[in-house]
């Protein structure tokens, strides 16, 4: 109820004011706050009926279309907003943020680039700048784009666990763990963190530690399918067969669509010579890949 006063009120106040452009701000505003993008982009297109030349509804309504996937339109409202206002970073790194998304790497790199000019000490550019090295497996590059994030910002645990990433990927377990380690400190409760540090002791096969942090991810997050299926992963490289199967079924048991739980367990099946039991397992992962395609 008091939301749609709200509206109302904010409608009314655009009636009696039909130019004022900050009445339909805030009312946009408030619809983003409401995830009601397609009210909110309604909006924006108005204020810029009047004002067509208005940074912000151009750059708002832009990112709107990037995460409805809609990148022709978002490119057109960023290169816009470019035009009214060259010296703001934004635009460029949303401009970054659709090229890399498209796997258009020149570009991106260079809105980036054009970005960071802009906005020097941005961790967020950096870190951008990270996934899109990593991406064409440039991982050395990732790595420092990754730790200079961390360094200009040092409480943000998606930096630390994007640069122990790209330490696993370097073969650096040991220095991954450390930065997994700091992700997990900082926000010690989340299921990805934990599962990604249970994943790196794995590599390091320290398997006592690795299945300490698989337990806490399955604490939090029980229906966590990849937890399951990695956990089973590191009993089994730890000779522990048994509890290997049990995660394996559980797994399928939360998540009876997912193919690689069904194909892990028939693999061990075939180890112990159960050819028939492990037959039924590949034959249902078939079907679902089949299913999957269609």
């Amino acid at each position: 109820m008091l939301k749609n006063n709200i509206i109302a009120e904010l409608k009314e106040k655009i009636r009696q004011n039909p130019n004022d452009i900050e009445n339909y701000k805030n009312l946009a505003n408030y619809y983003i706050g409401y995830e009601e993008v397609n009210n909110a982009m309604a909006v924006y297109k108005q204020i810029l009926e009047i004002k067509k030349d208005d940074f912000q509804s151009l750059v708002n309504l832009g990112s709107i279309y990037f995460h409805k996937k809609e990148f022709i339109e978002a490119i057109s409202c960023f290169n816009k907003a470019i035009d009214v206002n060259d010296s703001e970073y934004t635009p460029y790194y949303n401009l970054g943020n659709i090229y890399a998304e498209i796997d258009n790497f020149d570009a991106a790199l260079k809105n980036y680039k054009k970005a960071l000019e802009l906005s020097q000490n941005n961790p967020d550019i950096y870190n951008s700048l990270g996934y899109l090295y990593r991406d064409i497996k440039q991982f050395d590059t990732a790595e420092a784009y990754f730790k200079k994030a961390i360094e200009l910002s040092s409480d943000n645990p998606e930096y630390y666990a994007n640069h122990a990433n790209s330490l696993e990927l370097l073969g650096k377990f040991n220095e991954a763990v450390e930065s997994y380690k700091k992700a997990c400190t900082i926000e010690e409760n989340n299921p990805k963190y934990l599962l990604c540090l249970a994943n790196a002791y794995t590599n390091l096969k320290d398997y006592k530690s690795a299945l300490e942090y698989f337990e806490k991810t399955l604490k939090i997050s029980p229906d966590y399918y990849s937890a399951w299926i990695c956990a089973s992963i590191a009993y089994y490289d730890n000779g522990d067969t048994e509890h290997a199967m049990q995660y394996l079924k559980h797994g399928i048991e939360i998540s009876p669509d997912n193919i690689s739980g069904y194909i892990l367990l028939a693999n061990i099946l075939i180890e112990q010579k159960r050819y028939d039991e492990a037959m039924i397992l590949y034959k249902t992962a078939s079907k679902l890949t089949e299913n999957n395609a269609k």
